[in-house]
């Protein structure tokens, strides 16, 4: 995959993580007043762990596709993208560990909190800037063509 549908692709997870949010905010605030089912919330919970898992898993591989001979610049992007995905996903299931009313009440601000996670990375390493074809090519070995 190239850089600029890789970008496409991961920019759209972004959006589905986003609409996964919203309608589990909705949803807890509704379950925290007593007017939805605990399982209608926990169903949602479940899709946004699924394509936040997808996502990362996702962006992990084709970002290392994309930079692994890129020498330091894309060892250095790798090392950050890993080390934030490491702390949003610990700081993610921390969040999303307890009863469904536990995790209700925390969703407000999880959400507020991998939105601005994902939005660190669309400024990052999924800017337009930075992902594409010509950068990434400027910054691999000569090796990788050989």
């Amino acid at each position: 995959m190239n850089a600029q549908s890789t970008r496409r692709l991961l920019l759209v997870q972004h959006a589905q993580i986003r609409a996964d949010l919203a309608s589990c905010v909705a949803l807890a605030e509704k379950l925290v007043a007593g007017t939805a089912s605990r399982a209608t919330f926990d169903q949602a919970v479940a899709q946004l762990r699924f394509d936040i898992d997808e996502h990362t898993g996702t962006e992990t591989l084709a970002i290392r596709d994309l930079l692994e001979d890129a020498e330091e610049w894309g060892t250095v992007l790798l090392d950050r993208m890993v080390e934030e995905h490491v702390g949003a996903h610990d700081a993610l299931w921390a969040a999303l560990t307890g009863s469904s009313h536990e995790i209700a009440a925390r969703m407000k601000d999880l959400a507020e909190q991998l939105d601005a996670h994902m939005a660190a990375e669309e400024r990052t390493f999924l800017s337009p800037k930075v992902l594409q074809g010509e950068v990434i090519s400027r910054h691999r070995s000569k090796r990788s063509y050989e």
